[in-house]
């Protein structure tokens, strides 16, 4: 009769795990469907700007595309740099979870001043070297002229999203993102019937060319900027916290706090965007059609990576409110649900670029043959190593961060970016004139070295 109770008590332990696994599981049904869902339109309406612009500028040659990639650079390392930063939602996210409001809105505030304080410094360097920085990418004069035109008007753009995409990432961070979702769908609207009109001359309006595309984007930028954060003050939505709120609630303690796991972050997304220029600068030294091609691939590529960007996120949001909890198992056994689930989606996405690759050379018609060529290999590379850009972001922005291991992330994208794959690319491209297709392959073994390293790291659940 012992036997026959403790088998029962056994039965019923076993019972209640199986219940408790089951209810787990459904929970991460629910949350990544309330997450991915609209991270990944949200993403696919900010890359809607990139592709508008790059296909309307694409029917002027392969010149105004590079133009438009050499002066984009600018606007690639602050938006990284200042991913780096949004970095603090991590703990928003963890502070939303315990419903420590106070902590909630001073993190906030240390990252909308950090935000435009560091778009200002990058901004004054830029003006002050706009054409040394262009003729790193394009040795053309009339093309820098171009550039710099094109530049001078986007500086405004970075400015004003220092202040728009604060917003929108702490609202992210919470999981409130429908009415970042709305307004950016709005604003690319404005964005692609401005593109049509200012660069072509349509609808009443001059011919700007190339210019007519910074032009579209200032005003769009300044129509989604001024609804977002008119709709937070006017109805008192989510963190419409005033300035003067925002530098009473600023402690310099709390700051050190935060900074401690973010400048790592910092550092680790400044020197893997610099990375990135500097491949820039080698498929620029191997002509325009080369840059053309690079800009072309990272368009494109936004729009696979955003899926993947989706799944990071939601594994940063959902795994941080784990760490947040006293019990942090549940934490790993997400991190391993969200790691098999990218291997799949992977594999789906990389089908889709194979199939689907033709049509959207289409969009590049207007392109020289060397780059129609050139794109639709470097898009079946990019389908082969599908998997590590996946299982990259998700292990490092999802898993990674969300637990504060940013100092190993940062030592990462140092062997990988500037010990193994900058120097591929330099020496294929500088030392041996390689292909384009040969160069670029050269560029994504920095994802398979950084899947291959940060295996073991994901497997060491620290």
């Amino acid at each position: 009769m012992v036997q026959s109770g403790l088998s029962r008590r056994m039965e019923g332990q076993l019972a209640a795990m199986r219940t408790s696994e089951l209810e787990l599981h459904q929970q991460f049904r629910r949350e990544i469907t309330r997450l991915v869902i609209p991270s990944v339109l949200q993403m696919v309406i900010g890359n809607s700007f990139s592709l508008i612009n790059t296909v309307m500028v694409g029917r002027l040659g392969d010149t105004a595309i590079a133009v438009v990639a050499a002066a984009g650079q600018i606007g690639f390392i602050l938006s990284m740099i200042l991913s780096a930063v949004y970095g603090i939602t991590a703990y928003m996210t963890q502070f939303h979870g315990k419903q420590d409001q106070e902590s909630m809105k001073e993190a906030f505030g240390l990252m909308l001043l950090s935000s435009v304080i560091i778009t200002l410094m990058l901004l004054i360097i830029v003006l002050l070297f706009r054409s040394s920085i262009l003729y790193l990418f394009i040795n053309d004069s009339n093309a820098v002229l171009h550039g710099v035109q094109y530049l001078s008007v986007l500086m405004f753009v970075y400015l004003i999203n220092s202040v728009k995409d604060v917003y929108g990432q702490a609202l992210g961070s919470i999981g409130r993102n429908r009415l970042t979702l709305v307004v950016g769908l709005m604003a690319m609207s404005l964005n692609a019937v401005l593109d049509y009109a200012l660069i072509y001359g349509k609808l009443g309006f001059a011919r700007y060319g190339i210019q007519g595309a910074a032009w579209s984007t200032l005003a769009a930028s300044v129509f989604s900027t001024l609804l977002l954060l008119g709709y937070v003050y006017v109805k008192q939505y989510y963190f419409h916290i005033t300035p003067r709120e925002m530098l009473r609630g600023f402690s310099f303690s709390f700051a050190k706090k935060l900074f401690a796991t973010t400048l790592p972050l910092i550092l680790h997304e400044g020197l893997w965007s610099v990375g990135i220029i500097l491949y820039a600068v080698a498929f620029g030294y191997m002509g325009v059609s080369a840059l053309a091609t690079f800009q072309l691939a990272r368009t494109l590529g936004g729009y696979y990576m955003m899926v993947i960007f989706g799944f990071a996120y939601a594994a940063k949001v959902m795994i941080g409110q784990k760490l947040a909890q006293e019990d942090p198992r549940e934490a790993l056994i997400y991190a391993k649900k969200f790691t098999r689930l990218s291997v799949a989606a992977s594999i789906v996405v990389s089908v889709f670029i194979v199939a689907l690759s033709p049509l959207m050379l289409k969009l590049f018609s207007y392109t020289s043959p060397e780059v129609q060529t050139a794109l639709h290999h470097v898009m079946l590379i990019q389908a082969a190593v599908m998997v590590m850009y996946f299982l990259n972001n998700v292990w490092i922005v999802g898993m990674f961060r969300a637990g504060g291991d940013n100092v190993y992330t940062m030592k990462l994208i140092g062997v990988t970016t500037w010990l193994i794959a900058l120097p591929l690319v330099f020496s294929t491209s500088y030392l041996f004139h390689w292909s384009i297709e040969v160069v670029y392959f050269m560029f994504a073994m920095e994802e398979i070295a950084k899947a291959c390293i940060g295996y073991f790291r994901y497997r060491s659940n620290r």
